[in-house]
């Protein structure tokens, strides 16, 4: 009876060191990747980097809390760093690397940090290109998972880092959820004139 409860909380995949896994969720939640946390947390330590703010551990403490007596002693195996620049991204994937840690890797909303209006395209691309050669890095000593949303309509002038982190990925998990983001149609009808 457990092992079908274990099963039934496995939302997507089984991540393996060497490979770098992507999520793509079109949810505005981050529910998928919460249940991934209290799975591997279940069994393992594991290492959280929330550049988006998301990482509900609420959330997580209901999800385990069928599966066990202890919880608390289930969310002190993972060590959550939230990061709230590309910068700060950069800095946590450098320090984290320096300790070569044989635990799950779990980067929630990568792309978040990277959307700052103030930092120009070629430097956030930069940025970007040195975070995932830290990333690479990591994946020898442990298995990456990443997450990120589709950019919304006023971010598609930086596609292109969405482009590079998917050609990065070895692996690739994307919902079949709607675009969160669509267009109305241009209408008189649906925007009154302004001015009669």
């Amino acid at each position: 009876m457990e092992a079908e409860k274990q099963t039934a909380l496995v939302p997507f995949i089984t991540p393996t060191p060497g490979q770098i896994h992507l999520v793509v969720s079109h949810s505005s939640t981050p529910e998928k990747m919460l249940q991934f946390v209290a799975t591997v947390s279940l069994h393992q330590r594991l290492i959280i980097l929330d550049c988006g703010n998301r990482s509900n551990m609420y959330t997580v403490a209901k999800l385990i809390r069928p599966f066990t007596p202890d919880p608390v002693g289930i969310l002190n195996r993972i060590h959550l760093s939230r990061a709230f620049t590309c910068i700060q991204v950069l800095a946590v994937l450098k320090s984290t690397l320096a300790l070569a840690p044989q635990e799950p890797l779990v980067i929630m909303d990568l792309l978040t940090t990277f959307l700052d209006e103030d930092l120009a395209l070629p430097d956030a691309r930069a940025l970007l290109a040195r975070s995932l050669d830290y990333i690479q890095g990591l994946s020898q000593h442990a298995a990456v998972v990443i997450s990120m949303r589709p950019l919304p309509p006023l971010a598609q002038n930086r596609a292109v880092l969405e482009e590079d982190l998917r050609a990065f990925a070895g692996t690739i998990w994307e919902d079949a959820g709607p675009q969160p983001y669509s267009a109305l149609p241009a209408s008189t009808a649906l925007q009154p004139a302004l001015f009669a």
